[in-house]
This record gives structure tokens, sequence and C-alpha cells, in this order.
């Protein structure tokens, strides 16, 4: 078993783990999205299956605030489900899926088509990896999952790519908020993850597990956005 790393070296351990492999800036998907390189309908594709995973992606978040024994990690997490939920911290004052879902119809989508989705076999497996992380693993191991490995990507890309999205497919601002907004919302989620890792993870076995699950979680991104890139 590796030895025990000091907090700050453990999280930049983390960090560079995430950075080799940064799922959402390095994606060839991703890229091509950002260039306009997408037809109207490879866009609504997309735009379906990522919904798929954003409609999910707040019951992984309460999951992870039931099973919080840490009482001021707690409080941050509630306050992470109220603004997935309703949108009131940021102002937006929707939920963050239906933000999605104004960006869906923006692409031409129908509401029904993104809720009556069928998910691609990778875009499942994320969704089941969410609730396993979550709810079988123990709650530093979702820390490093949910806020690490997704929220913790999301600052520096998802506001470049609302930009792109209004400049190549001629969008307006408001159907990229779910763009924007996360930019600002998951840099305060996912620096919470780092200080529950920072604090909690203080053992090697932890530590193997926090690395364990951060893997599992950066692969399962990964293979999502090459389920969506084949399929199109």
């Amino acid at each position: 078993m590796s030895a025990v790393l000091a907090p700050e070296t453990f999280i930049q351990d983390l960090v560079a783990r995430i950075q080799a492999r940064r799922t959402f800036g390095g994606h060839p998907l991703w890229l091509d999205l950002a260039d306009g390189k997408l037809s109207g309908e490879q866009l609504k594709l997309f735009a379906i299956q990522f919904f798929l995973q954003v409609r999910e992606f707040p019951r992984a978040v309460s999951a992870m605030h039931a099973n919080c024994p840490f009482p001021k990690e707690r409080m941050e997490l509630a306050e992470s489900v109220y603004e997935e939920e309703t949108g009131r911290l940021s102002g937006c004052n929707q939920p963050h899926p239906e933000l999605f879902i104004r960006f869906g119809e923006a692409v031409g989508l129908k509401r029904a088509e993104l809720v009556e989705g069928r998910p691609l076999p990778a875009t499942r497996a994320l969704i089941d990896w969410f609730e396993l992380s979550t709810k079988q693993r123990s709650f530093i191991e979702a820390a490093a999952a949910i806020n690490l490995a997704a929220e913790g990507q999301v600052p520096g890309a998802f506001g470049p790519m609302a930009r792109r999205l209004q400049e190549n497919y001629g969008l307006s601002r408001e159907a990229v908020e779910f763009w924007d907004i996360h930019e600002m919302a998951d840099a305060e989620h996912s620096e919470v993850g780092d200080n529950i890792v920072v604090r909690h993870a203080t053992d090697a076995a932890t530590q193997a597990r926090v690395r364990d699950a951060l893997q599992h979680s950066l692969d399962a991104w990964w293979q999502f956005f090459d389920g969506i890139q084949a399929a199109i």
C-alpha cells in the first residue's frame, strides 16, 4: 500500500489526475462542439444524452448530503442541493435541469424529446455510477467522485463553452444560462470537495479508496462522451 500523503500533497496528486484526463475540456467531442462542427441533428443527440445525466445529478448530491457524517460539510451540501433543485442561490430561480431543457429547446428539441430520451449504454453507466458512488461507497469516496471528478472539471470549461455556443450556433445568452450558472456554482461545489478530502482522507487506505473513486469517475465521464461521439 502507498504511504499516506500530506493533505496538500494529496490534493495536488488528485488535481494532476483530473488534469491528465480533463473530460470536459479535452475530449474530441467537446472540442468539436465548441468549434461549431456538430450539425443540428448531432447537437440534438448530444443535448438529449447530456440532459439525462443532468437530470440525475441533483439526486447524487442529495444522496451525498444524506450520507455526510460531518455537520459543516453537510450544511454546505444542503446549499448545493437547494441550488440544484431551485436555482435560488445563484438567482436564476430555475432548477438546473430546467435550465438545460431551455438549452435543448433552443437547439430545436421538444421538452418531451429530452424528458423521454433513451440513454445510450455509456450514459446509463454514468448515471449508475452516480448512484453507486453516493449510496454504496463511503462518503469520502462520493466526494471524490462527484465534487472533484465531476464538478471540479466544470470551472474554466463551461463558461467558455457558453460563449462558443453563442458564437457558433447562434444561441442567445438566455439559452446558454445552464453553462454560465455552472461555471460559477460548481467552482463553489468542487471547493467543498477539496475541503472534505483534505480534512478526512488522512490515512493511506482512505486515500487509496479516494483515488479509485476519482479514477472510476473520470473514466465514466470519458466513456460517456465516447458513447455520444460514436452515436453521432
